[in-house]
């Protein structure tokens, strides 16, 4: 494997004087942004291999939501205009002249994630703008006239030159960051749902750790119609600080930690009509929220490329932000060490195996096992498949 580099040189962030962790959470318009775009990517792969055997050229890395105008006081929301999913990016709509109902297939997979993640919007709520064209200047690119047209379909090369790194395991500040926020929801299907009916979705997680201290800070909205009073918002925000208080404790038995679900007593609350911000102006886009492992981690060397939206075939910031975690996963867990993997392509080259795949773990390891472990879990992995199966959002940290 000669494109292989193992060291013993891992960066460990737990040993680090200080550390910071961020979440955005599912309902955070760029949380929302990433996984519309990987819906919609899923939703028309999905199709393309069933009706014609191979994924059809896309990318919608650049989708927008947000822009919408939506008032609350106490018990009550005005909706005044609806939100914005722009699905900004290219996409065939077309395989050997037979057509392909694009508008069709983004608004299903839109309406279904909108509809399951935030429970007190309607189909009314939002308008759907299916921007994505065809342009390109390669001839058929988008409008392939045969498979010869795929090229990709026959043999996969890299689409970038582009790098990917990933890392495991979490350190203890990035996986109580990830699973205080998954406290509000619970996985249902292929999706989670909020458990918490008097609690909206925009949560953001920020974390703090200096030596064995961790401050945790949340920001965490209750739904305007079902909230009565500031006494009420009170009750409900301090009630389940304490539960996450008590989770928190549970994890980092051994750390001071602190969690502080803020409260500004004069300033009107962090309330919303419909559970995100999206409602009242803000705006989300691919490629600004979570790292594919779920946190944003201010110490950890991270990936150029967002994940959401690109081709599942040969776009190096899908295929390898997908192989990497899954690799450092599996190389942490089997070997039992601490490791980081990164991988680099080159435009044109092959993708898998890539220009470069270098791995670093905390203590030395047998060159064999991780050869091993790379060829079962990165070289022959049935990775489209497994992509078109993935959401990080029910990934476990």
């Amino acid at each position: 494997m000669k494109f292989l580099n193992i060291t013993k040189d891992y960066f460990d962030p737990e040993f680090s004087p200080h550390e910071v962790v961020e979440r955005k959470g599912i309902g955070h318009p760029d949380s929302l942004a990433d996984a519309l775009a990987n819906e919609v990517s899923i939703e028309f792969s999905n199709h393309c291999l069933k009706e014609f055997g191979c994924v059809l050229h896309h990318n919608l890395d650049k989708l927008y939501i947000g822009g919408g105008h939506f008032k609350n006081e106490y018990g009550s929301l005005n909706r005044i205009s609806p939100f914005k999913v722009q699905v900004n990016g290219r996409i065939s709509n077309s395989f050997e002249d037979i057509s392909i109902d694009v508008e069709k297939i983004q608004k299903k997979a839109i309406s279904r994630y909108l509809l399951k993640v935030l429970p007190h919007i309607s189909r009314g709520d939002f308008e759907i703008i299916p921007n994505a064209t065809q342009n390109t200047k390669v001839k058929n690119w988008f409008t392939p006239k045969s498979i010869e047209d795929i090229p990709d379909a026959l043999e996969v090369k890299a689409n970038d030159t582009a790098f990917c790194v990933s890392h495991w395991p979490p350190t203890l500040t990035e996986s109580l960051t990830y699973r205080l926020e998954r406290y509000f929801w619970e996985p249902k299907d292929k999706f989670t749902i909020p458990k918490f009916t008097k609690l909206g979705q925009d949560i953001k997680v920020f974390s703090l750790r200096q030596g064995k201290k961790i401050e945790i800070t949340l920001c965490v909205p209750t739904i305007s119609t079902l909230t009565s009073s500031y006494d009420d918002y009170n009750e409900t925000i301090r009630n389940h600080e304490r539960n996450l208080q008590m989770i928190a404790e549970e994890i980092s038995s051994s750390y001071d930690v602190e969690v502080i679900v803020k409260i500004n007593p004069h300033q009107k609350q962090y309330m919303l009509g419909i559970g995100s911000c999206i409602e009242c102006g803000e705006e989300g886009l691919v490629g600004r929220g979570n790292a594919i492992s779920g946190v944003i981690s201010s110490h950890r060397v991270h990936t150029q490329e967002s994940w959401a939206g690109k081709n599942p075939v040969y776009h190096t910031g899908r295929v390898l932000g997908y192989l990497t975690l899954k690799l450092a996963r599996s190389i942490g867990v089997n070997l039992g060490v601490r490791c980081s993997v990164s991988a680099m392509t080159k435009c044109g080259d092959t993708l898998i195996p890539p220009r470069f795949l270098g791995i670093s773990t905390n203590k030395t390891v047998d060159i064999k096992d991780v050869q091993e472990i790379v060829e079962k879990d990165f070289i022959s992995a049935d990775y489209l498949q497994e992509i078109l199966s993935f959401r990080p959002w029910l990934t476990n940290l």
